[in-house]
């Protein structure tokens, strides 16, 4: 009866560690085919497609020239405004005329200065002529400091002249004043400019971050709208982009874009612009989607599918759209890429694509 139960006791002893055996055989078998199996990855062909990008933005409208002209700036306060807002005016036309008696003063002086300095060279002059020959040489000194003297208050003359010619301020622009205001402030009391001299030409000026601006070139064509024209498109083309950039109000970097309108703008100065710049490459040109990019750093690389192993390669990429971006270098048409490659996949790996 003992020997019975003991030998129950080991084929239950027996059968604990058979299933102890079979479960961790089990287990390894799991682990070894998860850490063997190859990783499924999406793919795609490098196309060759024409890029095109749109770029929305907000504008501007400038003139191509203008004259301001600022109290600060003038030597004598405003005397006299020849022109009035709206009125049209041609390049060397007064604009305004300032206070010209101390100016006028300034002339009078140095022309009583000119009289007395070319009698007393005549003076000298005369005693210089009426001299022996022996006694000449001693009224000579005299001749030469008489006629400085002439040179130095003539200068002075022309510069008086000058200054009062400066008196009256012309127009260096053709078109029209936008403001005029003899005392440089507004109806708020707000300091304005005395004058402003816009040119009829126009210009929309839009301010591009770093990234949109890249994608900008000079010619691109561009179509506008805005709110006070409901319903209307106007054309233009991108004219000229800022070789550099500046910092704005809200500290962050912007490209000047001048945007030069097709026909006739009739949307008036300082007045908000929509506009959209459509980018289209000539050709045809090598493309991934975004999702095949791998950031390295400040560059980028794509996992090219080379049998069935995937190699990181660096590439330089162009113009971006909505879904896919240029390939400039690193890449050839028709060669296979990895879409959404996970984080764990590595250099050299063996994969299944799906």
């Amino acid at each position: 009866m003992v020997r019975e139960g003991y030998s129950k006791r080991r084929k239950l002893v027996y059968m604990v560690i058979l299933c102890v055996i079979v479960i961790a055989g089990l287990v390894s078998a799991v682990f070894w085919r998860l850490r063997h199996a190859l990783v499924q990855v999406q793919t795609a062909s490098v196309q060759l497609q024409h890029m095109q990008r749109v770029t929305i933005s907000t504008g501007d409208v400038r003139p191509v020239n203008r004259q301001i002209v600022d109290a600060t700036s003038l030597p004598q306060p405003v005397a006299h405004l020849y022109v009035a807002v709206g009125q049209h005016v041609h390049v060397g036309q007064p604009l305004l005329q300032l206070n010209t008696s101390a100016a006028t003063l300034a002339v009078s002086q140095a022309q009583t200065a000119v009289t007395q300095a070319q009698l007393a060279y005549q003076r000298a002059l005369t005693q210089y002529q009426q001299a022996p020959a022996a006694l000449k040489g001693l009224w000579l000194p005299q001749v030469d400091a008489a006629q400085s003297t002439l040179v130095q208050a003539q200068n002075q003359l022309a510069e008086a002249k000058a200054q009062l010619n400066q008196m009256t301020i012309t127009a260096s622009v053709t078109g029209i004043v936008l403001i005029a205001s003899a005392n440089g402030l507004d109806a708020e009391g707000n300091q304005t400019p005395v004058v402003e001299v816009v040119s009829p030409s126009k210009q929309v000026v839009l301010e591009l971050s770093e990234v949109d601006a890249a994608q900008i070139q000079a010619g691109m064509a561009v179509s506008m709208t805005t709110d006070a024209f409901p319903n209307q498109v106007f054309r233009g083309v991108v004219k000229q982009v800022a070789p550099f950039a500046s910092v704005s109000a809200s500290g962050t970097p912007q490209v000047q874009v001048l945007v030069a309108p097709q026909g006739t703008l009739p949307v008036p100065y300082g007045y908000q612009v929509n506009c959209r710049i459509s980018s289209v490459t000539p050709d045809k040109v090598p493309t991934v989607p975004y999702g095949a990019l791998v950031q390295e750093g400040t560059s980028y690389a794509v996992y090219v599918l080379r049998g069935n192993r995937v190699s990181l390669v660096p590439v330089k990429l162009g113009m971006t759209s909505d879904t896919a971006v240029q390939v400039i270098s690193g890449l050839r048409p028709g060669q296979t890429v990895v879409v959404n490659p996970p984080d764990t996949l590595t250099n050299g790996e063996v994969v299944k694509p799906t």
